[in-house]
C-alpha cells in the first residue's frame, strides 16, 4: 500500500514540474488575456537537439519553470507537422516568440541557452 501511495505522489510531483503547452494560437491568446499574461510561442521539432535541451533541461529548472508559469502562456508548435500562425518568421529552431495581448510580437529569442541566461532574457522581455 505504501508503494502505491508513494508512486502516486511521485507522479503528481513530476507532472507539477512540467510546463503545460497550448497548441492553438487563439486559445492561448484568449487564455493570456484572461490571466493578464503574454504568450511565449515556441517553434521546435523533435529532431532538434537544442529544442530538446530547452524542454528537457532548461524548462525543468525550478526558477525558469516558475517564472514562465507566472508570466506566460506557453504555445508550442512542431514546425514539421503543425500549421504555423501567419506573420511569425523564424531563421531556425528553437525560436521563442513573445506575443502581447493584441497578438503583436513583442520580442523573439532564436536558439537555446543555459537556464540562468534564458531566465535573464525572460526577465528582460517581461519588464
Amino acid at each position: 500500500m505504501r508503494y502505491i501511495i508513494f508512486t502516486i505522489i511521485f507522479q503528481i510531483i513530476l507532472v507539477a514540474g512540467d510546463l503545460h503547452y497550448e497548441h492553438n494560437f487563439n486559445k492561448a491568446l484568449n487564455k493570456a488575456k484572461s490571466q493578464n499574461k503574454e504568450v511565449m510561442m515556441i517553434y521546435s521539432a523533435p529532431w532538434c537537439p537544442e529544442c530538446n535541451y530547452m524542454k528537457d533541461i532548461v524548462f525543468k529548472d525550478k526558477k525558469v519553470l516558475n517564472y514562465i508559469q507566472k508570466h506566460f502562456i506557453v504555445l508550442n508548435f512542431n514546425i514539421q507537422k503543425d500549421k504555423l500562425p501567419n506573420g511569425f518568421k523564424y531563421p531556425g529552431i528553437p525560436t521563442f516568440f513573445f506575443i502581447d495581448k493584441n497578438a503583436k510580437q513583442k520580442a523573439k529569442i532564436v536558439g537555446g541557452n543555459k537556464a540562468n541566461k534564458f531566465l535573464k532574457q525572460l526577465k528582460k522581455i517581461s519588464e
